[in-house]
């Protein structure tokens, strides 16, 4: 079996389920001309990076990210913040003289009553006749009108971000945080309530950041600026459950309508295109659907950690035999990850707790050297009855061992906290006294509230199923997703969280999602004939980070450095408890060491490799 070359020494690429155990030096995998390419960051890119001696320049997104300033008169910050944005950044600015683009847009695969989104002319009339509402895709954008009123807006589900912060001397606005804080308008103060939310959730939901008066916003929605006056609306909410009753016969047939449209739209005509494949239901039906309807080759993505470790390859492989696709396995070391863990999380607009950030992130690299687009099988968990309902259905008919009873006052929001399986039941004990005391202003238990007693949704599985489309799509998922993959050139596409399936899925029954035990029942229906029986039956596990076995021995003292050097000083975390988490003394049932570690390793190199360096400090 023939290796592809890569400049990681321990970062191993196979075909078809293999992999290779050689291990080549950095000057056999590397030419002299790569090294020098790969001098700005361990991943290798500019604005344009080497991989396997072939040059790529970012361009392969249609449009790039979008920012400007309005109600100031300072072109030095706008000169900076466009540079922040990247080399292809669409800017606004109210003061340019003659300047006619009052409009900029960053879109993909847009759709509105059938016809596709192509061009600004179209944007402005979807904007001139308020028919936001009626799109469909991945977009974000600004809109100075006529009259002087900013407009801002976010595509229905979250696939792309944009924030923005007021002040009395007018609005700063860009797809991403670092870009607001290179202008200089905005001052670089730490938000210890969203910091808290990070711990719990493993990611930030909802409007607040954890940067000071720097807001996100939400999906669906779009927020004006007038003469100073702040105002947001919904174009487009999470719907609400089905008032009509249909067969599960007529309902499996439209959802297999709907995935087979949602993954058409985004496949590239006449174009490779590629898909990460974790063996899963979710990532293996979007393969099997590109199988189908590609009218190119389809290239798939695993990841795998070594033999040594759990893995899902015998899944992935056998529904890339199946799909008779292009596979690669890319093999990543510890050393590897400790490698690429900064450089990853300096992608971010906030920190995103999840193991994968890294196996994510190289997973766009390698596939950027081949093709334009990468899908994923993101949005089948929370669209479709993952299983994290499971645990949340048991809490509410017997409570959780925790709070004193199902009926307890916030038991159903303690409990879904505590589903996460990261910091709340620890937050008292592990954060310093300062940082307790502002813990109170996250609202952790008060937010989640309205969402549970909204009426749109009387079943239970419905109301999680809405707060984790909401929540963990908007503001953990597609953020990141896309956060890794621009950087690269690719466009990452998710059809799961195409708006007509997430539809879809809302019209479904919660019985017909979780049927007993069988998660996702009516979506391994829809897809049975597709798929192996294997990948269908088997339970849900996950891509297997083993955390747990890193952080208990090649990575333990790396993250002593990270944790009780690196992350102690910014007075967030007591250092006792760090000293106890490192030694594995936590207590409990699940007291998931390697998780909480990960999580905490990844604040420390948001605030060292993003906050910090846009505050000047370090």
């Amino acid at each position: 079996m023939n290796t592809i070359p890569n400049p990681d020494s321990s970062f191993i690429i196979g075909k078809r389920g293999q992999m290779s155990n050689s291990r080549m030096s950095n000057d056999e995998r590397m030419s002299n001309d790569e090294a020098r390419n790969q001098t700005h960051s361990s991943f290798g890119f500019r604005h344009s990076f080497v991989i396997r001696n072939s040059s790529f320049v970012i361009g392969k997104r249609g449009v790039g990210r979008i920012g400007g300033l309005v109600g100031y008169a300072d072109p030095a910050a706008l000169s900076r913040l466009a540079h922040a944005l990247g080399a292809d950044a669409q800017i606004l600015w109210d003061q340019a003289k003659g300047f006619e683009q009052h409009l900029v847009v960053d879109w993909d695969c847009c759709w509105f009553d059938g016809k596709q989104v192509s061009g600004l002319e179209q944007w402005y009339a979807l904007l001139s006749g308020q028919r936001l509402g009626s799109v469909e895709g991945a977009f974000a954008l600004a809109w100075l009108s006529p009259d002087g009123t900013l407009t801002l807006a976010r595509d229905a589900l979250g696939e792309r971000t944009l924030y923005y912060a007021p002040s009395p001397d007018g609005v700063v606005f860009a797809s991403a945080i670092p870009a607001l804080l290179a202008s200089g308008l905005v001052p670089c103060s730490l938000w210890v309530p969203a910091v808290v939310s990070y711990l719990t959730y493993a990611y930030v939901p909802g409007r607040e950041t954890l940067v000071g008066n720097v807001y996100e916003l939400l999906p669906g929605e779009a927020v004006q600026f007038r003469q100073g006056n702040l105002t947001r609306s919904q174009f487009w909410t999470v719907p609400a459950e089905a008032s009509e009753q249909r067969s599960e016969a007529e309902l499996r047939r439209a959802l297999r309508g709907g995935l087979e449209d949602a993954v058409r739209r985004r496949l590239p005509a006449g174009e490779p295109v590629a898909a990460s494949l974790s063996g899963g239901l979710d990532s293996s039906l979007v393969v099997a659907l590109a199988s189908r309807f590609h009218d190119a080759p389809v290239k798939t993505f695993s990841v795998s950690f070594g033999s040594e470790y759990a893995n899902e390859l015998p899944f992935s492989s056998l529904v890339a035999d199946h799909c008779r696709t292009d596979h690669r396995i890319v093999e990543l070391s510890p050393a590897v990850v400790l490698r690429y863990v900064d450089d990853s999380i300096g992608l971010l607009n906030e920190p995103i707790g999840d193991p994968l950030t890294v196996p994510n992130a190289l997973l766009f690299r390698e596939a950027a050297a081949e093709v334009g687009v990468v899908l994923t099988g993101e949005g089948g968990d929370p669209c479709f009855g993952g299983p994290k309902n499971l645990p949340m259905v048991l809490a509410e008919l017997y409570g959780d061992g925790a709070n004193l009873s199902p009926s307890g006052r916030h038991a159903r929001e303690r409990s879904y906290l505590r589903a996460h399986l990261k910091c709340y039941d620890d937050l008292e004990n592990m954060l310093t006294a300062e940082a307790w005391e502002a813990a109170a202003d996250a609202q952790l238990e008060e937010r989640l509230t309205p969402h549970f007693h909204d009426p749109r949704w009387q079943g239970f599985i419905s109301k999680l199923q809405a707060i984790n489309v909401m929540f963990k799509g908007g503001h953990h998922i597609l953020p990141k997703v896309d956060a890794l993959s621009r950087p690269f050139g690719v466009v990452a596409r998710s059809p799961l969280f195409d708006r007509r399936v997430v539809e879809l899925a809302f019209a479904i029954p919660p019985q017909l999602k979780l049927r007993g035990s069988v998660e996702k029942y009516l979506l391994k229906q829809a897809v049975a004939d597709l798929l192996p029986r294997a990948v269908l039956d088997r339970p849900k596990s996950g891509m297997l980070v083993p955390v747990e076995a890193w952080f208990q021995g090649p990575l333990l003292s790396h993250a002593r450095e990270r944790l009780l050097d690196g992350l102690a000083p910014w007075g967030l975390v007591r250092r006792d408890y760090l000293e106890r988490l490192l030694a594995g003394r936590l207590g409990g049932m699940r007291p998931r060491h390697g998780a909480k570690i990960w999580l905490l390793l990844t604040l420390e190199a948001w605030l060292r490799r993003v906050f910090r360096k846009a505050s000047g400090t370090g």
